[in-house]
């Protein structure tokens, strides 16, 4: 019976924080305000979620999903 080649744990990591990064530039343009007078720039909503998260990037995640407090 083969081994399978399967990733490391620093690889399977790293391509988690890929798609979790993609998820929260995702979030940031759906949910930060728009419109005259009251917009916000997208990356401002990734910096307070990172902010609040303690700099953690799976816990920002939480934040922006308001399941982290």
């Amino acid at each position: 019976m083969a081994k399978k080649d399967t990733p490391s744990l620093a690889e399977r990591v790293e391509a988690l924080e890929k798609e979790i990064d993609a998820e929260l530039d995702r979030m940031a343009e759906e949910q930060r305000p728009k419109g005259e007078g009251c917009a916000l720039p997208a990356d401002s909503m990734r910096r307070m979620w990172l902010a609040r998260a303690g700099g953690n990037l799976f816990h920002a995640l939480l934040v922006a999903k308001g399941k982290f407090t």
